[in-house]
């Protein structure tokens, strides 16, 4: 594993630490926001130890599922996952009109967690 891989499973450790403690000091939609930064970091790590190196966020989505997720090396439910999370820490970071709850940040927080524990897991075995 690269050093830059590390330290971008680093960082999605600690995004998904940050948003724990961001719910339990009742900030969901905060919470979701970096649920997802978690989630993306963590993507990105996967993409990078095959040598494919995107930054824009809907470019790690699409090579996340084209790589990984269309050919099986992944279970193309954690692509989901990314695809929705975006979209929720989209709501949580530009909508006005609506409020991420807890109950959707508290359920993207254990996502968060399979999704990193799943990366975590590839990358061992790579």
């Amino acid at each position: 594993m690269t050093e830059e891989v590390k330290k971008l499973i680093e960082k999605a450790e600690h995004a998904l630490e940050v948003a724990e403690k961001l719910m339990d000091d009742s900030y969901p939609s905060d919470a979701a926001s970096k649920i997802y930064y978690s989630m993306y970091y963590a993507a990105q790590a996967l993409l990078k130890s095959e040598g494919i190196d995107v930054i824009k966020h809907s470019a790690v989505e699409s090579a996340f599922g084209y790589y990984f997720a269309k050919p099986g090396k992944i279970n193309s439910k954690y692509h989901r996952m990314l695809i929705d999370a975006r979209k929720i820490r989209e709501i949580a970071d530009y909508d006005i009109q609506e409020e991420i709850v807890e109950p959707t940040a508290s359920l993207k927080i254990e996502e968060g967690k399979a999704f990193l524990a799943e990366i975590k897991r590839l990358l061992g075995s790579l």
